[in-house]
Order: structure tokens, then sequence, then C-alpha cells
């Protein structure tokens, strides 16, 4: 018989160490929020530009908006059966209400709620165009909700009515998303925006 003496120390495979799903998660997270930083940085580089506006009736309006660099937001849609009833709240005439209720029915246009506000407490005047439609509204911290007529994507521009001065006019929008805040505008700037309508 063979009898072998049982050694002291006996050689433990070693564990295979897994690799953390906890740190993969992280650093997935970190590079995400980097490349969406990265994003937004280089979608409002250019909204500091100074552009107007081409006249409502000309036929460059394409190339006039083409050129200027426009920052997308999404606002709220209101449903087509209580666009009456907002539309007689909103400040139309009776013929533009009549005008924006007949292109809601033939689902030319979509009524969208725009919460605007002053984001920077210079206050300030601005007039917001949209389409053939204009509002004029005076800038403060609490928001001023504009109904506006607006094709699926429809362009927005914002002018400055008011003199803006040294500081400029600091306005910002309740989007989807929260609340917005949008470039300054200094004189005779003005700023484009491309509402998408959820």
């Amino acid at each position: 018989m063979n009898d072998l003496p049982d050694p002291v120390y006996k050689a433990q495979p070693e564990k295979e160490e897994k690799p953390s799903h906890f740190r993969t998660v992280l650093v997935a997270l970190a590079t995400c929020t980097l490349l969406a930083g990265a994003g937004v940085h280089f979608m409002g580089s250019g909204n500091n530009t100074s552009t107007t506006p081409a006249a409502a009736g000309s036929g460059d309006n394409q190339s006039a908006d083409a050129s200027q660099q426009r920052t997308g937001i999404q606002l709220s849609l209101i449903a087509p059966d209580k666009a009456a009833e907002a539309l007689a709240s909103s400040g139309y005439s009776e013929k533009e209400q009549a005008d924006i209720l007949a292109g809601v029915k033939r689902r030319d246009l979509r009524l969208v709620a725009m919460p605007i506000f002053d984001a920077t407490g210079t206050g300030g005047t601005v007039s917001v165009i949209s389409g053939t439609t204009h509002r004029t509204v005076a800038l403060q911290t609490n928001p001023t909700v504009l109904i506006l007529p607006i094709t699926v994507a429809g362009n927005v521009d914002i002018l400055p009515v008011s003199d803006p001065g040294i500081v400029g006019i600091g306005s910002g929008v309740i989007t989807m998303f929260g609340p917005q805040v949008l470039p300054v505008m200094h004189q005779g700037d003005s700023l484009g925006l491309t509402v998408i309508a959820q």
C-alpha cells in the first residue's frame, strides 16, 4: 500500500476574475455624458450669428433659413379638438383664429404651446414670428404661454423689439424636457428656432 503523507500546502487553482459590470456601466455613462456635452456645445456654438430674417413674401425664405443655424426645441402639441378653446384665449383676432382653425382642420397646421420667459433678469420685449403670425411679448420671470400655429416641424423666429442694450435680451422656453435658455440677443440679432410638435 502506498500511503502518501498529506502535504501541508495544496495549491489552489486561481479564481478567474470576472469583469465588473458596474465599472463598464460607469465608463459607458461617462462616455455618453461627454458626447452629449460635446453635441450641445457644437449645436450652440453658431447661434450668436447676427442675421435678419427674410421678408415674408420673398422667394428667398428657404435660402435665408438654410443659412441661419436654428436651435431645435420640442413643444407640447395642442389636440385639434382643443384648438378653438386654446385660440379663444390666445389674443389672435377673430379672422386670424378662423384662418388658423381652418389650417388645423385641413391638417396643414398644428398648434403648440410655447411658454417663454426672461432667462437673464434683464427684461425686454420680443416679437415671436411663426409663419404669417407674430406675437409681441414682454419677457417676465413667470412664463407667458404663446399659442403658435406651425407645420409639423415649423420655423419660429424671435426678434428683439425693445433696445437690448449692452447686456442683450436673454429669453428661455419651456420645452417637453424642461426649461431651455436661449442665446442672448443683441441689437440686430434674430434667433431662429425649429419647433417640433410632440
